[in-house]
């Protein structure tokens, strides 16, 4: 039942893409020979309705800046152009699928071609080692953050209790789990997979937080937040599939500049932080607890909505349902993506 709910999504989703593009513009500015090439991500992997909503936002940008372009599977015998892809977990069957997708940028780069998003920005695609190193550089404050190459180094370690161990290639708030005490993480490490799916055990301090803001630049601008809440009382992740409550109000602009200083040191030309307040004191100096080039963005839901937002995320029908209201916000960032970039 729930496969065939899933197909029927996907369709419903795919049949709405096509209706959002206009299909003349389409072919007056389709040329075989053109600088720009979209590369279809949706099509290979496994199929992401997200996948689909990137790949056709950058072409309906395309189309409405006037541009000529035409569309390919792969990078093979591309050169010297300016490709477009979306690269995600759902390209790559690897666990490490984050150094496979840099790999392939790297090698599409190689040929003389741009590629958007371009290997420096894969590197913060749920690369966790090498984000929160960067964020040491650059002076990005984060709660404190050790690594380890296996069990045994932490043994004995005097790291401070409750703690999270966080997955090196995980997205979605998944593979991130709370410790109260040293035997109960080992006794978790030694008998899990964990340590065979990363290479890297990575080990932060728990804040005292129910919330978390996610923020979306482009460029210098902001063209999404919202706060993301754990309305239980014990700790668990605040993303929405966790059961968060979601909340486009009280966007904190006294932090602003703060924030949009820290991810321009990053030189992202798109990205997401996670932005958290110790003990939820807005008054106290934020954390960055995670930043990603490629996202999810959850687009404010209708006024006149009744649901919360997680079952709203899973209806199919009707005039305002999520499925559509993010292929709209996809397509809106997507414009905005392509006018950064070409800067």
């Amino acid at each position: 039942m729930m496969k065939m709910k899933n197909i029927l999504k996907s369709l419903l989703c795919l049949f709405y893409v096509l209706t959002k593009i206009n299909w003349r513009r389409f072919y007056l500015l389709y040329n075989s020979k053109a600088t720009n090439v979209v590369v279809l991500s949706f099509i290979n992997g496994r199929f992401g309705n997200e996948l689909l909503f990137w790949d056709f936002g950058y072409i309906n940008a395309l189309i409405s800046g006037g541009e000529e372009f035409r569309v390919a599977i792969s990078f093979k015998g591309i050169t010297n152009k300016v490709i477009y892809w979306s690269p995600s977990k759902y390209y790559s069957k690897n666990i490490d699928y984050s150094k496979e997708l840099i790999s392939l940028a790297i090698q599409a780069e190689s040929c003389g071609n741009k590629v958007v998003p371009s290997s420096y920005e894969l590197l913060f695609l749920e690369n966790k080692t090498f984000m929160y190193k960067k964020f040491k550089e650059k002076g990005i404050p984060h709660p404190e953050t050790f690594f380890f190459n296996n069990p045994n180094e932490i043994l004995n370690s005097n790291l401070k209790y409750p703690l999270l161990l966080k997955g090196e290639h995980s997205s979605g708030s998944q593979d991130i789990f709370k410790f109260n005490e040293e035997k109960e993480l080992l006794f978790f490490l030694q008998n899990s997979d964990f340590c065979s799916r990363f290479n890297t055990l990575i080990v932060q301090e728990l804040l005292n937080i129910r919330k978390d803001l996610r923020v979306t630049y482009v460029g210098d601008k902001v063209v999404l937040s919202y706060w993301r809440m754990n309305m239980s009382e014990e700790w668990k992740p605040t993303a929405s599939s966790f059961g968060g409550l979601i909340s486009f109000d009280n966007f904190p602009s006294s932090w602003e500049s703060v924030m949009l200083n820290h991810f321009r040191t990053l030189e992202l030309p798109m990205g997401a932080f996670d932005v958290a307040w110790n003990n939820d004191d807005l008054t106290t100096q934020p954390y960055f607890l995670e930043v990603s080039s490629r996202f999810s963005p959850n687009p404010p839901y209708p006024i006149d909505c009744n649901l919360s937002y997680k079952p709203w995320k899973k209806k199919l029908f009707g005039r305002h349902v999520f499925y559509k209201s993010q292929c709209d916000l996809i397509f809106e960032i997507s414009k905005e993506y392509l006018l950064c970039v070409k800067i």
